[in-house]
């Protein structure tokens, strides 16, 4: 990866009322989805052919629902999972009513667990697996604070315990390793088998594939609320300060600080809360193309150029 970035700016997606707290990518439709402090769950039309445009990007209102919305995901045939506050997990389809089942506690994280099942992280400690009819199949109980962010893949959890959980396919505890204190928030996997993981503390922390932290760093001013990863090494973070930060996250360099000092008209101007890699343009050399969204209401794309 070269040392050098180049950023270009793109239009901002307006509609939503309150801060934005989740996105991500929908394969299936090849759209962007949102959801957060309004309750609205919106389906954004982002070209995947030649430069963004500077307007016009089109957003479509999928789901109203009757609270804030924590967490997000793409589920089969169509189907979107939401994550309340409240503590409901909303399964949402078009042309029928929403289902939904109270977990009993925020719902932080969605995520499609190793063996398939959906996996719900709790503001209580807990995990609930549950299939795609919202049949539950086991809860897990990890710690005493909220479970705040996954990489399901790995069977990593980490929570405002301080800490973070290694699991089996069944959700059995395998190894537990101190992390961001006293809460981590995000993750994002390593091309090497390693992660890192950012919090309240402020700080990135490196891990090799064993869980040995190789790398602390002071990142952010405030909590880092969201991690996003590429292929060639290349990791953002977002976070309270209202900045977003590429970084080569094989050394913890810091590449570029998209800001509203360097980018006065798109730069984020209230907390950074969730990050999308977005596959638009990963076809086009080493071009990488961001979504960010915060407490400005606003989601705002990037295209970021490695030189």
């Amino acid at each position: 990866m070269g040392t050098k970035i180049a950023v270009k700016e793109y239009t901002k997606l307006e509609g939503h009322k309150q801060g934005v707290y989740s996105l991500f990518w929908h394969d299936q439709e090849s759209v962007l989805v949102s959801a957060g402090g309004d309750g609205a769950v919106v389906k954004w039309s982002v070209p995947l052919q030649g430069d963004l445009p500077a307007s016009g990007v089109v957003g479509t209102l999928f789901a109203q629902l009757p609270e804030p919305i924590f967490s997000l995901l793409e589920g089969r045939e169509g189907v979107i999972w939401a994550g309340s506050q409240s503590g409901n997990v909303y399964r949402l389809k078009q042309g029928t009513s929403p289902r939904v089942m109270s977990m009993g506690a925020s719902v932080f994280f969605l995520v499609r667990w190793m063996d398939g099942s959906i996996a719900a992280g709790l503001g209580n400690g807990e995990m609930v697996f549950m299939d795609d009819e919202m049949v539950v199949q086991r809860r897990v109980a990890l710690g005493r604070k909220s479970l705040r962010c996954c990489l399901f893949d790995r069977g990593l959890v980490g929570g405002s315990d301080g800490c973070i959980w290694q699991l089996g396919v069944g959700g059995e505890v395998l190894n537990r390793f101190e992390a961001n204190a006293p809460s981590v928030f995000c993750m994002v996997g390593l091309i090497d088998g390693g992660w890192v993981s950012g919090g309240r503390d402020a700080q990135l922390w490196w891990f090799d594939a064993n869980g040995v932290v190789t790398e602390r760093l002071n990142a952010h001013l405030y909590t880092i609320h969201a991690l996003v990863g590429y292929g060639d090494g290349m990791i953002v973070s977002g976070g309270m300060d209202k900045m977003v930060k590429v970084w080569d996250g094989r050394d913890a360099k810091l590449l570029k600080v998209l800001d509203r000092q360097k980018f006065p008209g798109t730069g984020h101007s209230h907390s950074v809360n969730a990050l999308c890699r977005l596959p638009a343009l990963e076809q086009r050399g080493k071009r990488r193309l961001l979504a960010s969204a915060g407490d400005d209401k606003i989601i705002r794309l990037w295209e970021i150029i490695p030189e």
